[in-house]
């Protein structure tokens, strides 16, 4: 059985670095489970490693979609079984690092996948419809579905509608490999957490963040599956002179406290043999963990 590690948590819990320093000692390269790092031209608001960094260990399945681009669960899974197997096949550690849980979870085979193809014509049609009637378009097409999605996530059920519509069982979905998975987590007291978030919040504006969101916002802001991200749509009513720069900073700095607790809530939930280590002593810990679980046959 293909042997990987699962470095996930929520955001600004050091996982980027985490996964570097481990890449560098097992011979290992980085493949990215972050649903915002897939776009192209967004990097301070993704919290992306730098070019620096990419050249110390390779890294995958980051740079790769226009940010006018949807994608989907089933088009990650696709992606990283193929650079997967390819990292095995040279002989490296493959090192799945990101906090997009549904990522994680379907990655390991505890999410039932269909798949479609997102229809970018129908995604900009169905984006115009107000939630409560896309709601009831997909409650006629599959009831069972939307018993089964979060109908207050409007991306969500216009996926779910996409599904229903045109979903099937891809062969690569449904005949994918079995990976051992040493599946790791940086766990933070929750107000150091905080501190790191607001910190990271601070740094985005410094190194210009503003302009990659006003990017996204002449790109369709809002309707795009990019601005709806946090990081992004915060800075949306400041670029349009409704709010000041101040409150929109405070207003990221809320969403992502706020998002990070979702992330721990799910994961500890969703992700079977997730263990979290203290993050203060997670390098050491990790590396104990790999050399051991390395060694086993």
């Amino acid at each position: 059985m293909n042997k990987i590690v699962v470095l996930t948590g929520p955001t600004a819990s050091g996982k980027s670095s985490l996964s570097i320093q481990m890449a560098q000692r097992f011979n290992g390269e980085i493949v990215s489970a972050d649903s915002m790092q897939i776009y192209r031209s967004l990097d301070i608001g993704t919290a992306k490693v730098t070019k620096e960094e990419q050249n110390i260990v390779p890294h995958h399945l980051i740079d790769i979609v226009d940010l006018t681009a949807n994608y989907s669960v089933g088009d990650f899974i696709i992606a990283a079984d193929k650079v997967i197997a390819d990292i095995i096949s040279r002989g490296k550690l493959p090192i799945i690092v990101g906090g997009t849980g549904l990522y994680v979870k379907a990655l390991l085979g505890f999410e039932e996948l269909e798949y479609a193809a997102s229809d970018t014509e129908e995604v900009h049609k169905l984006n115009a419809y107000e939630l409560e009637k896309l709601v009831v378009e997909l409650k006629s097409l599959d009831i069972n579905r939307a018993q089964k999605v979060d109908l207050k996530n409007k991306q969500r059920v216009i996926r779910a509608i996409q599904i229903a519509k045109h979903g099937k069982k891809d062969a690569k979905l449904t005949q994918r490999p079995n990976y051992d998975a040493l599946v790791i987590g940086p766990d933070w007291p929750r107000e150091l957490l905080y501190e790191r978030i607001n910190s990271r919040v601070t740094q985005m504006v410094q190194d210009g963040v503003l302009k990659e969101a006003q990017t996204i916002l002449d790109a369709g802001g809002e309707e795009l599956q990019a601005g709806k991200a946090i990081g992004y749509k915060e800075f949306f009513p400041y670029l349009r002179n409704q709010v000041t720069l101040d409150k929109a900073i405070n207003q990221l700095q809320q969403d992502s406290r706020r998002y990070a607790k979702r992330q721990l809530t799910y994961l500890r939930h969703q992700i079977p043999g997730l263990v979290w280590l203290k993050g203060q002593t997670a390098e050491i810990r990790l590396t104990e963990m790999i050399e051991g679980w390395l060694s086993l046959k």
